[in-house]
Order: structure tokens, then sequence, then C-alpha cells
């Protein structure tokens, strides 16, 4: 294999004009791809674990974690490293077109899983506010019904988010402006109304107990281990570096990082204060959507509860945005490193609005599953780019860092499919999905155009 430095692609800007993504576009886009919609679900499960003391601390813990992963993030950024593609660059001059080849892979299947989720979940927070909505089943699929009304939603959304990408990407970035600023509005009103009707008792005991009443503190290090799914996303302003305002120097690009990832702790930590704060958490455990439950059942409300919801919807519209555009650039450099052919941001729209589509058809079934194999790519490439980043790190720190955060990669993608075979076994939709990916890559690259500028 040719040791050639990467060539760089086609961007789908040409320049960076004063047009381009500014600071906050760039954290926009960030932070509203890390936090979606998850922690509407997940809130009982971290109650269960560690409480919702614990689970602040799991949450400031897993969030440092995170931290050095962008640190890595942020080295490469200051070197340029990601004006050849983003990640995929960065790690085709550092580990070589194979491992560049597995990041691409990983981060399409990443990606587009992301956002066939956010099509589902769409059809569910759409059609819980408005229930005459999901219109009658369809079909089962695991056991469970899929509607035609969640179904419809899930596909005019990909459809309409689809259409927001095809846009520059600057106008694409003041949409999200808007539905992040309306999202931190509306969760501010909840949160606030919790804490003023709410009563502190509900908070204890601040973390689960043992038979014998003492704390139970294994539960909040179980939490940590799964912090690191629920900050993956900050990594899209490498993708869209390429495309940041004049204005914006390489060194911003790391400082966006670091403060989307604190700031989505710190809206997870109020949402878990504000719901713990209105009833007993215990009473959270088991609700099928603990956030809103704690709202309409401690405030006796329904439209607190329904602004709950309202916050996870648009929170589904940051994240899909967001994840759409990083799977449409993404795509076209797997294309270019297949065939070496231009980027074409029309036929990458339309096939991923085409797979996002028919992934979304499995309904809720499909949820775990593509939030399991998101999780594992995600941690895949965070791992590949922290080994990238030591060729780069010269002081004694910020090669600890790079040890650190590939430690914080590796386990989170271990965590990830070593959970997945210990509650369904080796049958897991995850591992047919990673082996079929593993098969058609290893094909793909066998059968890659030797016109390519990234083959042998």
């Amino acid at each position: 294999m040719s040791s050639s430095p990467l060539a760089v692609p086609t961007p789908l800007s040409t320049e960076r004009t004063v047009r381009g993504l500014t600071r906050l576009q760039l954290f926009m886009m960030s932070f509203g791809s890390i936090v979606g919609v998850g922690w509407i679900t997940i809130l009982g499960q971290w109650l269960s674990l560690a409480g919702p003391g614990g689970s602040i601390v799991a949450l400031a813990v897993g969030a440092a974690a995170v931290l050095l992963v962008a640190a890595n993030y942020a080295l490469l950024a200051r070197n340029d490293l990601f004006a050849a593609g983003g990640e995929i660059g960065a790690v085709a001059a550092s580990l070589g077109q194979r491992a560049a080849f597995i990041v691409t892979v990983a981060m399409c299947l990443a990606t587009i899983s992301i956002v066939a989720f956010e099509a589902v979940s769409a059809g569910w927070i759409a059609t819980t506010i408005f229930p005459a909505l999901e219109g009658p089943p369809l079909y089962r699929i695991f056991g469970r019904d899929v509607h035609a009304g969640t179904v419809v939603i899930a596909l005019i959304g990909t459809m309409i988010v689809a259409a927001l990408n095809l846009r520059p990407i600057a106008k694409t970035a003041r949409a999200q402006n808007v539905i992040v600023f309306v999202k931190l509005a509306v969760t501010a009103m909840f949160c606030i109304g919790g804490v003023v009707a709410g009563d502190a008792t509900n908070l204890l005991p601040l973390l689960p107990t043992t038979a014998t009443g003492e704390p139970a503190y294994g539960g909040i290090l179980a939490l940590v281990a799964t912090m690191p799914l629920w900050y993956a996303g900050f990594h899209v302003i490498a993708i869209l570096s390429n495309e940041r305002a004049a204005t914006v120097r390489l060194t911003d690009v790391g400082w966006v990082m670091r403060v989307a990832i604190v700031a989505a702790c710190l809206f997870y930590a109020c949402v878990v204060l504000a719901a713990s704060y209105v009833v007993p958490w215990q009473t959270l455990i088991s609700a099928p959507l603990p956030a809103a439950t704690a709202f309409r059942n401690g405030l006796s409300s329904t439209t607190f509860a329904n602004l709950v919801l309202v916050s996870g919807l648009l929170g589904i519209c940051s994240a899909w945005i967001a994840c759409f555009a990083a799977s449409v650039r993404v795509l076209n450099q797997l294309r270019k490193q297949l065939s070496g052919r231009a980027a074409d941001v029309r036929s990458a729209t339309m096939f991923i609005t085409v797979v996002a589509a028919i992934l979304a058809l499995a309904g809720r079934a499909a949820l775990v599953p593509i939030v399991n194999v998101a999780a594992l790519c995600f941690g895949l490439v965070y791992l590949l780019v922290s080994l990238a980043t030591w060729r780069h790190a010269v002081t004694t720190r910020q090669r600890c860092v790079v040890v650190l955060g590939a430690v914080v990669a590796g386990s989170m993608a271990a965590f990830v499919f070593v959970s997945a075979v210990a509650e369904s076994g080796w049958q897991a939709p995850e591992v047919g999905i990673v082996v079929l990916a593993v098969v058609a890559s290893t094909v793909l690259w066998m059968m890659r155009s030797k016109s390519s500028v990234y083959a042998s």
C-alpha cells in the first residue's frame, strides 16, 4: 500500500468565507448532536443505578473522560490535520489509508444509524404528545407493533431534514441555532417549574441503598461506563471544521468541542435534578418516559409533561440535522476512497435518506440495536483518532492524554459489545450488523477502483 499522504477531498464548500460556520454555529451543531432525546427514556435507568446524586457524579466523571478524547481532537485541530477530511484525513496522515478506511466505514454506519434513530424517536415522541397521530398498526417486528402514524412521521421528517441539508451549511446552521435556543428555553421552563413546585426531600436518599440501608456505590461505576455514549456527537465539529468562517481559528475548534461537552453535562444534570425534585425519584425507575412522567404526576400537569416531550422533540431535530450533515460528508469521503470520484452531495443525501427510511421501518424495536451499533462505531473512531494523535504529541502531558483517551474509547467500544452479547447472546442484532459491516467493507476495499487517490 502506498504511503503517500491523503489527498484533500473536494470540499462541499470550496473556501472558507465570512459566511461559513461561526463559533456559535459550530457549538450548536455539536451540542445539538450530543443532547438529543435519549435522556427522556434513559433517566429511569440512571436513577435505578445511581440515584440523583450518583447520576450527577457519573455525568461529571463521564464528561471528564470524554474531554480526554476531545483533547486529542483539539491537538489534531491545532495541527490543521482536519483539513483533509476531518478525522478521516487525520487518521490517514498518521496511521495510513487502511485505518482511515476503517474510520470512514465506522462513521458512515454510526451517523446513518443515528439519523434512523432520530426518525423513529420523532414518531414516538410526536404520537405521545398527540396520540391521534399514531394510527392503526401496520405490522409487528420483534414483538412490537409498528403504527402507520409513526412510520409516516419518520419518513416525512427524514425527507425534511434531507432537504435542509441540501441548502448551504450556513443556512442549515441558522436553523439549528433556532431549534437549540428554543429547546434550551423550553427545558429551562420545566426545570424551573420543577424546582419551584417540587420538594428537596424527593431527592433523598441521594444514592440507592443496599438491603442493610447502606449507600450502594457500585451503580455509579456501572453508570460511568455508559457515559461516553451520552456525550458522543461532539466530533461533528471535526467534520465541519473545513466549512468554518474565516474568523474561526484552528484553536477555536478544540475549545468549542470542550464547551459543548461541558454544556451537555450541565443540561443532563439539570434534567436529573428537576425530575427528581418533583416526585420521589424511586417512582421514576420503571416509568417508560421518566422525565415526562415526573412532571405529569408531580405537578398534575399535562402541560409541563408535554414541555418535556417538546424539548425532546426539538432535541431530535437538532441531532437529526447535525448527524445528517455529518453523514453526507462522511459518505462522500467513502466514495472518494473507493472510486476517486468527486463528491456528489445530492446522491449522498438520497442514499442516506433511503437507508435511514428503511431502518426506521423497524420501529421502536430497532432503537436499542441502533444505539449500540452507533456507540460501538464511535468508540472505534475515537480509539483510532487517539492513536493517530500520538505522532503529534510532543510533551509528556500530551502523551498521557493520548493514552487515557485511547483507554476511554476502547473501554466504550468493549463495554457496548460485551453488554449486547451478555443481554442477547451471539444472536444479538448488533453482532450481525458488525459482522455484515466487516464483510461488506472488506469486499469494498478489495474492489476499490485503481483510479482512486486512496488506492494502493
